[in-house]
C-alpha cells in the first residue's frame, strides 16, 4: 500500500464495502463536503462495521437473538426460585459503583472498606439464605419421619394390611 501510517487504514470485508456503496448509490451523499455529512458517512462506516462482526460472530458461535431469547426463557423457567429473589447488599453495591466512578485508577485502594462491607453483606446474606434452607429442609425431613412412623404404626395394629 502507500506510506500510510497503519493506525489511518481501517480493514473492513467485502460484504461492508458492498453495502457501503450500495447505501451511497441509494442516498447520493458521498459527494457531500460538509462536516455533517464526513461525520454521518464516518458513523455509517462504524455501524456497518458492527453489522458485519455481528454477522461473523452470529456465524461463528451460531447463536442469534431469537436463540439467546430462547435459552433466557429456558433458564429462567428452570431457575424461578433464583430470578424471584430480591438483590441483596443493594445500597453497598450502589456504592462500591459511586466509588469507583470517582476515584481514578491509582486510588481503587479507597475503595476497600466498602468492598469489605459488601463482601460481608453478601457472606451474611448467604448464610441466612443457607440457615433457612437447611431449617426447611429439616423440617421437610422431621414431617416425612413422623408419616413413616406413623403408617408403620398403623401397621403394626392391623395385621390385616399386612402380607406376612
Amino acid at each position: 500500500m502507500e506510506d500510510v501510517p497503519e493506525e489511518q487504514h481501517i480493514n473492513i470485508s467485502n460484504k461492508m464495502v458492498e453495502r457501503l456503496v450500495e447505501d451511497a448509490a441509494i442516498t447520493n451523499d458521498t459527494g457531500a463536503g460538509s462536516l455533517n455529512a464526513k461525520g454521518d458517512y464516518k458513523e455509517k462506516i462504524f455501524i456497518e462495521k458492527l453489522r458485519c462482526m455481528d454477522d461473523k460472530h452470529t456465524e461463528r458461535c451460531g447463536l442469534t437473538v431469537e436463540e439467546l431469547n430462547a435459552l433466557v426463557t429456558r433458564l429462567e423457567m428452570r431457575t424461578p426460585h433464583i430470578s424471584n429473589e430480591d438483590p441483596i447488599c443493594e445500597d453497598l453495591k450502589d456504592k462500591i459503583i459511586d466509588c469507583y466512578d470517582m476515584t481514578g485508577p491509582s486510588d481503587i485502594v479507597k475503595c476497600w472498606n466498602i468492598v469489605g462491607a459488601f463482601t460481608q453483606c453478601v457472606q451474611d446474606a448467604s448464610s441466612k439464605r443457607l440457615e433457612a434452607r437447611t431449617a426447611r429442609e429439616a423440617r421437610a425431613t422431621a414431617q416425612r419421619t413422623r408419616r413413616v412412623a406413623r403408617a408403620r404404626a398403623h401397621l403394626a395394629t392391623h395385621d390385616d394390611l399386612t402380607d406376612d
